[in-house]
């Protein structure tokens, strides 16, 4: 009888075991929790996220293993000395240093392609110098000038709503090598690794025509509009599902340039998951977008998936701990980050000459009840979603 207290438990448990992962994580990779110094004790940890030591000591240990901290006996946790932040400086020389600019320092996308490319590097004996763009130009082409200098290529996170970047053709313009990751230009044609967009797109369309859903919906925010590769090569995957599902297309189905900041505006989402014309289902560009759906159903009482299904993309840690846990695709993030640093260094060495070279990840379409897989079971044969 006490199962399902037990698994809530379990869940919470995991959640606050990836939250505290990923708070230190980023503290720790931003600069803000300096090399060498000492971090809370296990116990103080444990009170500030009412978790116990267990918990703690799981998490450190985790942190442990990707080489961020270092335990030393009687004395405490510190972060290593050898981890390298934004504001590292180098004394290796340049020949042996890659340089990274990712998007966002709290993304944990990028985190997953960070610790890729820092495996892949580390193997190769090179160090790994990185920074953030947060999706300004100035800073991109700073970090790029700064980092030119110090490195022997780079592999860049590009700018959103862009389909060409004037440092990246100066960098190519002097033969300083460059892998772009996540997401390519679509005016350029420049060594890249991503994930295969259209067919995740595909298959999370595909996944709810299956379960019987006609009008099914395309939501994307105005941080990624179509003219960034990732969204457009989704929606492409999309429509083709669409098509090839003899399911309808129009611009009602479009749900576009939805706000998803740091504060996202409410009373918009929850006026169109209270749409009389909303979708049955929603496919949804990323895992944030699909989040704040799921949150404005929450406070209006829409039930998902009973009154709309909705499936997302990343497959973020969180993921499967939601109040109604989220179907999502799946990318290899830390995959993806080996293969970009492996091809950059290979350009490096001379070991890949010729023809920009593309490589494309498969995704996975995971499962969970957001789509209403599990409903669709259950429901008598003569009931179908619209």
């Amino acid at each position: 009888m006490r199962k399902p207290e037990n698994e809530s438990r379990t869940k919470t448990i995991k959640a606050m075991y990836t939250q505290i992962v990923n708070e230190l994580r980023a503290r720790i990779l931003s600069g803000e929790l300096t090399q060498g110094s000492r971090i809370a004790t296990e116990y103080e940890i444990a009170q500030q996220y009412h978790v116990s030591r267990g918990t703690v000591r799981q998490a450190l240990g985790e942190l442990t293993r990707e080489g961020l901290l270092e335990r030393v006996q009687g004395s405490g946790t510190f972060v290593r000395s050898s981890v390298h932040t934004h504001e590292a400086e180098t004394s290796l020389p340049a020949q042996k240093n890659i340089g990274v600019i990712l998007s966002h320092a709290t993304d944990e996308l990028n985190m997953r392609l960070l610790r890729g490319i820092e495996q892949a590097a580390r193997s190769r004996g090179y160090q790994v110098i990185f920074a953030y763009s947060e999706e300004n130009d100035q800073l991109l082409a700073r970090d790029i000038a700064s980092l030119q200098m110090t490195t022997a290529g780079l592999i860049l996170f590009p700018l959103s709503n862009r389909s060409i970047d004037s440092t990246i053709v100066r960098l190519k313009q002097v033969g300083f090598p460059v892998v772009l990751v996540d997401r390519y230009l679509a005016d350029m044609d420049n060594d890249y690794v991503v994930s295969d967009n259209v067919g995740g797109g595909y298959r999370a369309t595909e996944h709810l025509a299956i379960l019987g859903h006609t009008r099914i919906g395309f939501a994307y925010s105005r941080a990624g509009d179509l003219r960034t590769t990732s969204v457009r090569d989704r929606w492409e995957g999309y429509r083709k599902a669409l098509y090839e599902y003899q399911r309808p297309f129009d611009d009602s189905l479009i749900l576009a340039d939805l706000p998803t900041d740091a504060e996202p505006d409410t009373d918009l989402f929850d006026a169109l998951i209270r749409r009389p014309d909303l979708p049955s289902a929603i496919f949804a560009v990323n895992d944030w977008v699909a989040l704040e759906f799921i949150k404005a159903a929450t406070r209006t009482g829409v039930r998902i998936p009973e009154d709309v299904a909705i499936v997302g993309f990343d497959d973020l840690s969180y993921d499967e701990h939601l109040s109604v846990p989220l179907t999502s695709i799946a990318q290899q993030g830390i995959a993806m980050g080996m293969h970009a640093a492996t091809l950059l260094i290979n350009r490096i060495e001379k070991h890949v000459l010729g023809e920009p070279k593309h490589i494309v990840l498969p995704t996975q379409l995971i499962v969970r009840q957001s789509c209403g897989a599990r409903l669709q079971v259950l429901r008598a044969p003569d009931e179908k979603p619209s």
